[in-house]
């Protein structure tokens, strides 16, 4: 009987917690959700000295289970940031990894920013500043960026310190501010890249971003320019050759008009061929 009310006693604590874990849950879910933080893939990794929450980090080296602070000379190497462990809902800590770090790859999460390039507002890409492991607003020279800050940096309100920037020379050059923002977690070529948009009209990148759906470079879309207008003005040659050729040919012979018509038909699916095959090269030049 004891044994019996031991193991019923027992139950009722699981269920209460149970019941605890699931409130808390229902609460906390919703207000992440509503504010469109956190989600996406955090895991655990090592690093060979602690690092603040917020970092952008890199893989080190050829360890898949050890990052380092990012930097500007390695943009293309951005792997993700570091999360502070308390603002995840579920998270399995792994001993064996030294300095052990949450790296979101993904989600929304808080980032340390700089305003190195001028203040962020909501929407603006980010990209890594001069300053190792911090972003800032990217321009259009940088080739990757991190995300998009979900919310302002004005370098008006809280912050989080300054540093100073020094030139080639190692002087002092400019002194930043530091802050933190939520930033959507999105590593990718920069859309403003000035290599899109140099001497091309705005309606050829609109319609070549449409086609390819992602930005598309001068050069393809001069090329692809020049592939259409060839099989074009092909086409239409071929075409205007043999309806000229078998109306003369329809008059010095009307007894050969099948033939001749049948040659013509010839014609026309060939013009057509060489337009669709022009055209296909063109959607794989800009889609590729």
């Amino acid at each position: 009987m004891s044994e019996f009310k031991q193991t019923v006693k027992l139950s009722r604590i699981i269920l209460s917690f149970a019941v605890v874990i699931g409130i808390t849950a229902s609460v906390i879910s919703p207000a992440f959700a509503e504010s469109g933080y956190g989600g996406g893939s955090v895991q655990g990794y090592a690093t060979e000295t602690p690092l603040d929450n917020g970092t952008i980090v890199q893989l080190s080296g050829d360890d898949p289970s050890q990052v380092k602070i990012a930097t500007q000379a390695n943009l293309a190497n951005m792997f993700g940031v570091t999360v502070d462990r308390s603002q995840l809902l579920v998270a399995s800590s792994n001993d064996a990894l030294k300095n052990e770090v949450f790296v979101a790859v993904s989600g929304t999460y808080n980032a340390i920013v700089s305003n190195q390039a001028g203040t962020i507002a909501v929407g603006d890409y980010l990209t890594m500043s001069s300053v190792n492991g911090v972003l800032m607003k990217a321009g259009t020279e940088e080739k990757t960026v991190f995300g998009r800050a979900t919310q302002a940096f004005d370098a008006k309100g809280v912050t989080l310190g300054t540093t100073t920037l020094k030139d080639t020379t190692g002087k002092d050059n400019k002194t930043v501010i530091l802050g933190s923002v939520p930033v959507t977690v999105d590593i990718k070529h920069n859309p403003n890249d000035k290599t899109t948009k140099v001497n091309v009209p705005d309606f050829l990148e609109r319609i070549g971003t449409a086609i390819a759906e992602k930005p598309v470079s001068a050069i393809r879309i001069y090329l692809s320019m020049a592939i259409t207008g060839l099989s074009i003005i092909t086409a239409i040659a071929m075409l205007y050759s043999g309806v000229r050729n078998s109306v003369i040919s329809i008059g010095r012979n009307p007894m050969s008009k099948k033939s001749i018509f049948r040659a013509l038909l010839q014609v026309i699916v060939t013009s057509l061929l060489i337009l669709v095959i022009g055209l296909f090269a063109v959607y794989l030049l800009l889609k590729l």
